[in-house]
């Protein structure tokens, strides 16, 4: 059976990107024919050292892709990859896949260089007889959805945007460890998460957040910083869960980003900030009753 199939990278799966296998599956149904994803094991900048930081982790991506209602091909993105000519790469997606119907957003490009583009795609389909369907820019607030943008609204702690773009909160999950336990002499235990290095981090500050631990969510607030007030080196990502407390080290934890509640602060003394963290909670509380 010909397949319809949608082509791209993906990174973070957003709503533009949802919009484009859900075309591919409408074509399919049209064309009797079956909806397939095409994409990379990694993001393709990644070879040239040159990896954005990341809306997803490579697993995530794939399951979410995975649970998209279409058959997953996913290839190593390899220096051969990246020498092949645009057509060349197209005859490939003919040849293994039985491509019918090959359906990409309005600003793909693929091939050598990334001189393939969707205007090339509809010449190339025109010569070997497979459909084409291009898809237009999914809007937000004006301007089209792209995981760019979803970086750049992160970058400027807009958390609520992104997460608007991406039809979910924006999140972080990793392994909790050890840190100094500066929080608990605080009476406000905080959750270290690692594993972050290569995903796209919000601009530091205290945020509203939803943490999921063994499949549970809780409210909690977040902050992201070096945590000036206690003489922090390194940026980390904390979590105290609201109205929880329990030894999970060594557990796995999401971090779902809400919206931002302020910017990173370095108070006079752990005092005034123990004060001000409890304040926080406290708007955290409301924001997550209203969202």
């Amino acid at each position: 059976m010909k397949r319809a199939i949608a082509l791209g990278t993906f990174d973070g799966v957003h709503i533009g990107h949802r919009a484009i296998i859900n075309a591919a599956i409408d074509k399919a149904a049209e064309l009797d024919m079956e909806p397939m994803i095409y994409t990379f094991t990694a993001h393709p900048m990644a070879l040239f050292g040159k990896q954005p930081p990341l809306l997803m982790t490579q697993s995530e991506r794939m399951a979410a892709l995975g649970g998209m209602g279409c058959t997953l091909s996913a290839d190593e993105f390899s220096a051969e990859y990246a020498a092949t000519e645009p057509e060349q790469f197209i005859k490939m997606l003919i040849e293994r896949f039985d491509m019918g119907c090959a359906v990409a957003g309005f600003n793909y490009t693929f091939g050598r260089r990334g001189d393939g583009s969707v205007e090339l795609i509809k010449k190339l389909g025109e010569k070997y007889g497979f459909a084409v369907e291009i898809v237009p820019p999914v809007m937000y607030k004006g301007e089209a959805v792209s995981s760019t943008r979803i970086r750049a609204c992160l970058e400027a702690g807009r958390v609520k945007d992104a997460g608007e773009m991406l039809g979910a909160p924006y999140s972080i999950t990793g392994p909790i460890i050890r840190n100094r336990g500066i929080g608990r002499t605080l009476d406000y235990p905080t959750a270290n998460i690692a594993g972050w290095e290569d995903r796209a981090v919000p601009m530091a500050g205290v945020y509203a957040t939803r943490a999921v631990l063994g499949g549970e969510k809780y409210p909690a607030v977040t902050n992201i910083g070096r945590n000036p007030t206690v003489n922090g080196e390194h940026t980390t990502i904390e979590t105290h869960m609201l109205g929880f407390d329990a030894d999970i080290y060594g557990q796995t934890l999401k971090v779902e980003f809400v919206e931002r509640i302020r910017g990173e602060i370095r108070f006079p003394d752990v005092h005034t900030l123990a004060t001000q963290m409890k304040a926080d909670g406290e708007k955290a509380r409301d924001i997550l009753k209203n969202s």
